[in-house]
């Protein structure tokens, strides 16, 4: 609440003072390089972070008009004059759109649209963008700005597309907060590697974390090491993230016949075929719908009966059920 509060006000003075507002997501390296790519174009804009389903629902973010959107949809009703996104899912809806759902990130667009394209530091933070979203990182420090923009705070991340716009990736892994970053970063790698250790492999693979709240992990990261260590085809993990809300994280094989999208539309959310996501509630007096809602969907798309689902507690103890 607090931080809305806060963008709210940032937002409301740089109109004031006739300054630039983008819209970029929050969380990975394509949404920051992208906000920094605008930064490097506008020094003196104003950028507010936010994921796809904070967007869609809240309503601050629908009375201004934005300069630029990047790697999200448009706030529903409000005004964009640019945007730069390559999810399927998200239709066009700005004055002056740069959007290619066969491109490999935003942040490529993001430099196209704004004429930038030849920039030695934007064409860093492009292919930084490449690597990461398309889960093919051969970088070490690009690796590590992945690490470091998944575990940081909001405040850092503002601070980090910034001093990407300035100086590149560099000028950001000797930042004291990025090293604050990538121990909590090792940290939970070691539990995504102690989970994906005593997952069994199969071509399908669907796990649920009812306590998901309590591990401080990356379920995005988690996904993509399941998909390559366990050679899955098709990864869904659904994370109940409070009472009432749930976040899915859908992986899968760029060759195979699986659409991540599919599943996701059904949950109010969006992304690739390969990668997409949802966040969505169960009702007020029927928290555990949100389980239920999920493995309906997924057994209707894969034309099953039952599926089999692995359960992770918050001390990492699996049980596989079958619902």
């Amino acid at each position: 609440m607090l931080g809305n509060l806060i963008d709210f006000l940032r937002v409301v003075s740089a109109k004031i003072r006739r300054r630039p507002v983008a819209l970029c997501d929050i969380g990975d390296v394509d949404g920051i390089t992208s906000a920094a790519i605008f930064l490097r174009k506008y020094p003196d804009a104003v950028i507010v972070l936010r994921a796809p389903a904070q967007v869609q629902k809240s309503k601050w973010l629908r009375l201004f008009t934005w300069t630029f959107v990047a790697d999200l949809p448009c706030p529903p009703g409000a005004k964009v004059k640019m945007r730069a996104d390559h999810h399927r899912t998200n239709s066009p809806c700005a004055e002056q759109e740069c959007y290619d759902p066969s491109a490999p990130c935003s942040a490529l667009l993001a430099a196209k649209l704004l004429g930038l394209e030849d920039d030695p530091i934007v064409r860093e933070l492009v292919d930084a963008a490449i690597q990461t979203d398309t889960a093919n990182v051969t970088s070490e420090k690009v690796r590590k700005l992945d690490m470091i923009v998944r575990y940081s705070r909001y405040s850092t991340k503002l601070k980090i597309a910034k001093i990407l716009s300035e100086k590149g990736i560099d000028a950001v892994l000797s930042l004291p907060e990025a090293q604050e970053a990538l121990e909590k970063a090792r940290e939970a790698e070691h539990i995504i590697n102690t989970i994906c250790e005593k997952v069994p492999a199969s071509d399908i693979i669907t796990m649920y974390f009812p306590k998901g709240k309590k591990l401080d992990i990356s379920y995005r990261q988690l996904n993509i090491i399941i998909q390559k260590s366990k050679n899955a085809k098709f990864v869904n993990i659904l994370v109940k993230r409070g009472f009432r809300t749930y976040r899915l994280y859908c992986g899968a094989d760029k060759e195979g016949p699986y659409d991540c999208t599919t599943i996701a539309k059904q949950l109010g959310g969006g992304g690739h075929k390969f990668a997409a996501g949802a966040q969505y509630k169960s009702p007020i007096f029927r928290p555990g719908e949100g389980f239920r809602r999920f493995v309906n969907v997924l057994k209707n798309y894969l034309g099953v009966s039952k599926v089999r689902v692995i359960v992770v507690d918050e001390n990492l103890n699996l049980n596989e059920i079958e619902v």
